[in-house]
C-alpha cells in the first residue's frame, strides 16, 4: 500500500507531462502513475483494469458524489481519483448490469490550487497529460491500494470551537427558546 501524498507527488512528475493521449490514456496514465509510486497487487504484478468503467467498480474503497466526498470527509483528499460518470445508461453498452452508472474517464486528485487534477485528454485544448480544473468531474474514489489515513483523520471538536464561552452561551440560547415552545 502507498500513502496518498506519495502518490499525488508522484502524479505531479514532469515525467508525464506532454506525453500523447495515444500512448497514455487517462486509465494508463492512472495505472502508470501507481506502478511508478510502487503499488503492486499481492502477487507483485501491476494494476490493469479494462477502463474508467472496471476502475470505477473494482478499484475503490469508497466511492460518491464530489459533495458526498466533501461532506464525508471535509475535503477531497491528496490522491483521490476523480470521474466523470453519468447515469446514461452506457454502462449496460459495455457489460456493467448494474445501477452505479458509466464512468466515462478517470483523473487524480494531485495538488490544491485552480488546476488540481491531473489527466490524460485528447481536447480541443490539450492531447495528453496535463493539468485541469476540478468542475468537470462528478465523482470521488478513494482507491483500496493508497492509504489515505493521514488525509481522513478528523479534527478533534475543540479545535473547531474557536470561542467556547460564545457556543456554551449560543447553546442556552437554544435550551432556552425550545423550553419556551
Amino acid at each position: 500500500m502507498i500513502d496518498n501524498a506519495s502518490f499525488a507527488e508522484q502524479a505531479r512528475s514532469e515525467k508525464y507531462t506532454g506525453v500523447p493521449y495515444s500512448k497514455l490514456d487517462c486509465q494508463a496514465f492512472v495505472e502508470e502513475v501507481l506502478k511508478d509510486a510502487g503499488a503492486r497487487k499481492a502477487d507483485g504484478t501491476v494494476y490493469n483494469w479494462k477502463g474508467s468503467n472496471s476502475m470505477w467498480r473494482n478499484a475503490l474503497s469508497w466511492k460518491g458524489t464530489i459533495s458526498e466526498c466533501l461532506k464525508k470527509f471535509g475535503c477531497i483528499p491528496l490522491g483521490a481519483w476523480l470521474f466523470i460518470v453519468s447515469q446514461d445508461g452506457g454502462e449496460k453498452e459495455k457489460g456493467y448490469n448494474d445501477s452505479e452508472g458509466n464512468a466515462k474517464h478517470v483523473a487524480i486528485y494531485c495538488k490544491p490550487g485552480e488546476t488540481p487534477v491531473r489527466d490524460s485528454t485528447r481536447s480541443n485544448t490539450r492531447n495528453g497529460v496535463g493539468y485541469r480544473s476540478l468542475n468537470a468531474f462528478t465523482h470521488v474514489g478513494l482507491a483500496f491500494m493508497i492509504d489515505y489515513k493521514n488525509t481522513l483523520v478528523p479534527e478533534p471538536v475543540e479545535s473547531l470551537v474557536i470561542d467556547k464561552t460564545a457556543a456554551l452561551e449560543a447553546l442556552e440560547k437554544v435550551r432556552q427558546y425550545i423550553e419556551r415552545g
